[in-house]
């Protein structure tokens, strides 16, 4: 017995060391945001090896396993260019819409010089019915040498793609003018 209670304690020990350094570190300056009168919270941060820097937001209602709502910012590595960087996104859309993963995808006229709109809806079928349907609208904006990615997705789990389509249909104006009006802060490497 004393080996079990030994081993328990190792075993929470560990566990609290592993969350502790999970604690989501926060490269950009701000914990939250604030889109379209709704508060997100910054929930998972990551600085990738390619100098890449993202921060994820969520809503205090939301997380990561079943989420209506989500902000994306991203800071990509020093000298690349907007247009490079959707280039890529679209050649990965493409890809995966031949997988039946991206149902569309769109670059958008931007009413900002320095930006390009991106727009795709995606989903995720399980046993033949889609499971997760998902509205994303990227905004790439030059900044200096570097390029900032700021994404919204908007999530719609257990419905039928018709019912999502009719929903983004209605309401994708209304977004896009939310999410547009949204001023993307100056991302700077902490």
């Amino acid at each position: 017995m004393d080996n079990m209670k030994r081993f328990i304690i190792c075993w929470v020990c560990a566990m609290f060391v592993s969350l502790s350094s999970f604690a989501q570190k926060d490269f950009f300056g701000f914990q939250n945001v604030s889109v379209a009168d709704e508060s997100y919270q910054l929930k998972w941060s990551a600085k990738m090896k390619n100098g890449r820097i993202m921060e994820e937001f969520l809503r205090p209602k939301d997380n990561f396993a079943k989420f209506e709502k989500k902000v994306v910012l991203e800071l990509s590595n020093a000298g690349k260019m907007k247009e490079d960087e959707v280039k890529n996104q679209m050649a990965e859309l493409a890809v995966m819409k031949e997988q039946s993963i991206v149902f569309s995808f769109n670059q958008l006229d931007s009413k900002y010089p320095d930006e390009i709109w991106l727009e795709y809806t995606q989903g995720n079928v399980q046993g033949g019915k889609p499971f997760v349907l998902e509205w994303n609208f990227c905004r790439y904006k030059s900044v200096g040498d570097r390029v900032v990615l700021f994404r919204f997705r908007h999530r719609y789990y257990d419905t039928k793609e018709e019912s999502f389509t009719k929903t983004v249909e209605k309401n994708r104006e209304k977004w896009i003018k939310e999410i547009v009006s949204f001023e993307i802060p100056e991302l700077k490497d902490k």
